[in-house]
């Protein structure tokens, strides 16, 4: 059966408010879910699983939340997690962006 959520923790990142962090979840739980959709017959469930979190996880990286790594990639799930340390990238200023420069 399709898995009924993510089994990784993650957190929210640097910033972001806790309502935005659970928009954040929910779009990502529907876009795992529709990674694994239509595989049921063909994948166990623990491969289900695997694939789901990792669609979660890289959904949830996009959106700049705080994601677990581990070791090997393929056993992100099995080893306990440390957190990602968040980029410090300034964001960009605000207004129109400046002429080019001259040639």
């Amino acid at each position: 059966s399709l898995p009924s959520g993510p089994n990784v923790m993650v957190l929210p990142g640097t910033g972001s408010s806790f309502e935005h962090f659970r928009n954040d979840d929910a779009l990502c739980e529907q876009y795992a879910s529709s990674q694994v959709s239509g595989d049921e017959e063909s994948d166990s469930g623990q491969e289900l699983q695997e694939r789901y979190d990792v669609a979660y996880v890289q959904c949830m990286y996009a959106k700049g939340q705080r994601v677990p790594v581990s070791g090997p990639f393929s056993d992100i799930v099995q080893h306990n997690t440390t957190e990602l340390p968040s980029a410090h990238v300034p964001p960009p200023p605000s207004g129109p962006p400046p002429p080019p420069p001259p040639n």
